[in-house]
């Protein structure tokens, strides 16, 4: 389900392409009438006055536009911050009646080889998802900052077997993670505090969190071009 700011941006689409579409037809029957009639003053000051509303209107939704994408930013902002304890096991078995708690505790302590890992230290967890036949992902919300990044930094030790950690991104940022995968490759990318890098061609690092952001790299490095 779309959230009302994605709700906002499909309605300011819409209206857009309604424009478009309406003025385009409008301007379509106008030009004819202008160069047939050009000594007219009733013509030329209606043709005069539909270009002024058309730059006005499109200067208006431009700027609404801005604020809308401002108004997401700083939303999603918020919900990356209200995240940052949280990480997501994937590849732990599910099985009918577990203990979703012991089974974390036993990645933190089994294979990441955290010792000192106890149930105080995780705040929740919980399979996410609707159930199916493969096994679901865990999101584990520690009781602090300071131990979800020893987790993160202890995942090498996960490296051979079947379960992986990632971070749990908003929807925003997860898409922006796919697409810059997709053009930049699986291990060009990863994510980090909430924040998606990118390894470029020239070898330097780019954190970006903003899909126009994404879309300016991948102008300045067109796909197959090293």
């Amino acid at each position: 389900m779309d959230t009302p700011v994605e709700q906002l941006v499909k309605s300011m689409e819409e209206l857009s392409s309604m424009f478009s579409q309406r003025m385009g037809e409008f301007e379509k029957n106008l030009i004819p009438a202008s160069a047939s009639a050009s000594t007219n003053p009733t013509i030329k000051s209606l043709s005069a006055e539909f270009y002024a509303f058309k730059s006005l209107v499109w200067k208006s939704l431009g700027l609404l536009k801005a604020q809308i994408e401002l108004i997401a930013m700083g939303l999603d902002r918020m919900e990356t911050h209200s995240r940052r304890k949280v990480l997501l096991f994937h590849g732990v078995k599910e099985e009918q009646g577990e203990d979703v708690l012991k089974k974390t505790l036993g990645v933190l302590t089994g294979h990441l080889k955290l010792s000192d890992a106890t149930p105080e230290l995780i705040d929740s967890c919980h399979r996410l998802g609707v159930k199916r036949d493969a096994s679901r992902p865990i999101l584990v919300r520690f009781a602090s900052v300071r131990f979800r990044s020893r987790v993160w930094n202890a995942k090498t030790a996960l490296r051979g077997s079947k379960i992986t950690l990632s971070e749990f991104l908003t929807k925003a940022r997860q898409s922006i993670f796919i697409e810059a995968r997709k053009h930049f490759g699986m291990k060009k990318c990863w994510s980090a505090e909430g924040e998606i890098i990118i390894l470029l061609p020239d070898n330097s690092r780019k954190k970006i969190s903003a899909l126009s952001e994404l879309k300016q790299l991948v102008a300045q490095y067109p796909k197959g071009n090293k």
